[in-house]
């Protein structure tokens, strides 16, 4: 396989590794925070879990995005 088709390839691994990241994010963070913000689950889990579920989110979403950086810096010139 020729350089410009594997370095697409990566490319295309770093991208989908960072949508996974900001899927993470949205669904770990921002959703649970907005619905105890407006009070959306009003007999939901308490806040404390919630800042833990939610920093558990963040670092897997913030590792997963360095993977890809990581896999970006297997380019070939």
């Amino acid at each position: 396989m020729n350089k410009l088709a594997i370095n697409e390839r990566l490319k295309l691994l770093a991208n989908f590794a960072n949508t996974v990241a900001a899927a993470f994010l949205s669904a770990g963070v921002i959703g649970p925070g907005l619905a105890f913000f407006y009070g959306l689950a009003p007999n939901g889990p308490p806040a404390t879990s919630i800042v833990g579920v939610s920093l558990i989110c963040v670092v897997a979403s913030a590792t997963i995005h360095l993977g890809g950086r990581a896999v970006l810096g297997r380019i070939q010139e």
